[in-house]
Order: C-alpha cells, then structure tokens, then sequence
C-alpha cells in the first residue's frame, strides 16, 4: 500500500485507533467509515450524529474534520455552500497502514537487540530472513525519504 498518512503520536496506552487519533478524531472517522462506501458526508451530517452524545460546538467538529483532511484521513471538496467529505482510506485500510507502520518503526529502532536475539536461536535460516527484512524496509526508507 503506498499510502501516506501524517501520523506522528503514538500513544500505546489508549485503546484502538485512539493510539494515533484524538478520541474526537477517532469518533467522526468510525462515524464516516460506518457510512455506505464511497459515501459523501458534511460536517453537518457528523455534528447531529455527536451533538447527541457530547455537546460540541459546530466549530469543533468542522475543525476536526479539516484536521483529520490534512492528516489525509479525509478527502475534502468544496460544494457551495458547503464541503463535501469522504474517507480518503478505509478503515482496513488504515489499521494495516498502521500495523506496517509501527511493526517496521520497533523492528528499525531495535534491529541491534531485535537481530541479536534471532542469532542466540542458532537459527541461520531466521537470522538470514530477519537481516533480509531490515534489509528491504532500510531501502523503503530511504527511498521514501529521498
């Protein structure tokens, strides 16, 4: 998949995709991805599904939805008078992005004890596969990065 998403927080503490969104963040995107696909929203439509549940401002949930398009969760496209949404990403999508994401980040920061252990299994068949895939994920970085 070559999405890429702007995601810098991780917070392991916190259930869900509320590791990496705030809980409103996390509330408009199941709202959007509960909709039918390729289904059109307006901040309209999400703020009467929230007001229910939390009394939010208007201007709050437009601000998150904005937020949440620079994170390029969403897709936003002005319809006068208002903009339309969709999800840029579905909700699969996201948590496999995810998944890849932070599974490459822990095995790059600690490849050193990471490799060191997969050679205390005498195990050269794994160890040759671990380097290989530290190897493959280096190259996608700097490839990304360049």
């Amino acid at each position: 998949m070559s999405l890429e998403l702007d995601i810098p927080l991780f917070r392991p503490d916190r259930p869900g995709i509320r590791k990496v969104l705030g809980d409103l963040e996390a509330d408009i995107m199941e709202l959007i991805w509960e909709r039918p696909a390729g289904g059109e929203t307006t901040v309209r439509d999400i703020f009467e599904i929230l007001y229910q549940r939390r009394r939010l401002a208007y201007t709050t949930v437009m601000s998150t939805m904005a937020r949440l398009a620079k994170k390029k969760l969403l897709q936003v496209e002005k319809c006068e008078p208002t903009y339309i949404y969709t999800p840029a990403v579905t909700k699969q999508e996201f948590i496999s992005y995810l998944t890849s994401h932070i599974l490459e980040d822990l095995f790059v920061s600690f490849s050193g004890p990471t490799l060191a252990g997969v050679d205390a299994l005498s195990n050269q068949e794994a160890t040759a596969h671990a380097r290989t895939l530290l190897d493959e994920i280096t190259c996608r970085r700097v490839e990304e990065e360049g």
